[in-house]
């Protein structure tokens, strides 16, 4: 008896064994359930090149089954426009490939279906750069969209998973990988002739080019929101010239694509929203000039700073924006010296001026502390001349100098801010004191005089004297 009943709880263990290790040997996706007794079992898309936190959602087009007589059947969803609701249409457009191609079959097609969709069947979240979809046997419409992402749009995918045929059966559409369909959303800035992303060869009074470069984003033509700003926000020192605004080479105006506003010291470009959705992609290029002021020597570096920036939805399927930006900036330089008395004693009220390229004259006269100094100014040579000489002073010869980033590093002790931008002339300037008279006092002076009358009455005499004795 107990030989027997030994023998039969071994082989109840040994079935039991059995059986755990076939289903340990058994792929996870056989253990998916199947939407009916005939259909096979899940397949998994991973879509890749996502940010960490992205969500995407899998919308079901047609639903595959394996009907009793072992054919491929195909439930389509309710609401699909009429160009895509068989399942031809849709393998037609699924086959040309993951990279986004703008306005392709695929496109097409995603843009038309995403219009008549309902709830999302699958929705998983990107952990990392990629997230993975369980999904039943069919057709699936794919959107990914994101908070986070500060320079893309993602695109809708169209993807199958139908089941796979395999002699007189048919297995689970083998797993896939797709890199997300997407646009990069950019701005790129620049400033000067020679398309820079800074310049020094600009001073007070000159007017400086600049550009932004950009382009419309591509948004699904189901999104929700389809914004998109170009603002520029001119820093001090910087005055717009609006009448120099130019968008793709043409004067800018507000129109059917765009509202213009010029307000203050900014540029700012609304683009309307079905103009965006009309042309995807369209290259925007903005041109403009803006003047350099006074104000241009006021902050730390002597640098003058000018943003960029554009605003898009990167989830077109709510309110949300992001701004990415791009910077130029507009250098200038400083000059002062020390004007002095030949005992080195400061000497106030010497005015020196400069000529510009431009024709502005800039004019600086010497402080109480003799500081002489000229602001805002582009790399290059210059001459002061000195143009107002103190009383009882000769004029100094002219100062020539020139400016650059390797010249111009020193602070402006006159203004006692934080610059290092400015050139600093060594040693002082100094103003000869006119000659004195040989001798001085009253004493001397009546000397002078005296001795100045008698020589003109010694004239009068040799000349007038002649004349009466020709007479006589």
């Amino acid at each position: 008896m107990k030989s027997r009943l030994a023998r039969r709880i071994a082989r109840v263990c040994c079935g039991a064994a059995a059986a755990a290790a076939l289903v340990l040997a058994t792929p996870s996706l056989a253990v998916a359930n199947p939407t009916s007794g005939t259909d096979v079992p899940d397949s998994t898309v991973t879509i890749t090149g996502l940010l960490n936190g992205d969500t995407v959602s899998a919308y079901l087009i047609a639903d595959a089954d394996i009907d009793a007589a072992n054919n491929l059947t195909y439930i389509m969803a309710p609401g699909l426009p009429e160009a895509f609701n068989t399942i031809d249409e849709l393998s037609a457009v699924v086959s040309d490939g993951t990279n986004f191609v703008e306005r392709s079959a695929m496109q097409n097609a995603a843009a038309a279906i995403a219009n008549n969709l309902g709830n999302a069947a699958v929705t998983a979240q990107a952990n990392g750069n990629s997230a993975a979809l369980t999904l039943g046997s069919g057709y699936y419409l794919i959107r990914v969209t994101s908070t986070n992402g500060d320079t893309r749009v993602y695109q809708n995918m169209i993807v199958d998973v139908s089941p796979t045929p395999a002699g007189a059966t048919y297995t689970p559409h083998q797993g896939q990988t797709l890199a997300v369909k997407m646009t990069e959303v950019s701005v790129t800035k620049t400033v000067g002739d020679n398309d820079a992303e800074s310049t020094d060869k600009y001073g007070i009074g000159d007017e400086v080019p600049f550009k932004i470069v950009t382009a419309l984003p591509n948004y699904p033509t189901d999104a929700a929101n389809a914004t998109f700003v170009i603002t520029d926000d001119l820093g001090a020192g910087l005055e717009l010239r609006a009448d120099s605004v130019l968008i793709g080479g043409q004067p800018a105006a507000t129109g059917a694509a765009y509202t213009l506003s010029t307000t203050g010291n900014q540029l700012k470009i609304t683009y309307n929203r079905d103009y965006v959705l009309a042309h995807p992609g369209e290259q925007v290029t903005v041109t403009y000039k803006a003047a350099i002021t006074a104000d241009a020597f006021s902050n730390a570096t002597g640098v003058t700073a000018n943003n960029a920036k554009i605003t898009f939805n990167p989830n077109p399927y709510d309110g949300g924006t992001k701004e990415p930006s791009d910077s130029t900036t507009v250098k200038t330089y400083g000059y002062y010296f020390k004007k002095t008395q030949p005992d080195g004693t400061p000497l106030p009220g010497a005015t020196f001026t400069i000529t510009l390229n431009n024709g502005q004259v800039l004019t600086s006269q010497s402080d109480q502390d003799g500081w002489v100094y000229f602001e805002d100014l582009a790399a290059g040579q210059y001459t002061a001349t000195e143009t107002v000489v103190p009383s009882g002073y000769r004029k100094a010869p002219d100062q020539q100098f020139t400016l650059s980033a390797d010249t111009a590093t020193s602070d402006n002790p006159a203004t006692g801010a934080i610059t290092e931008n400015n050139y600093l002339a060594g040693p002082s300037v100094i103003d000869p004191k006119q000659p004195l008279l040989p001798t001085t006092g009253a004493g001397g002076v009546l000397v002078l005089v005296a001795g100045g009358t008698a020589l003109i009455v010694g004239g009068i005499v040799l000349f007038v004297l002649p004349k009466r004795r020709n007479r006589s």
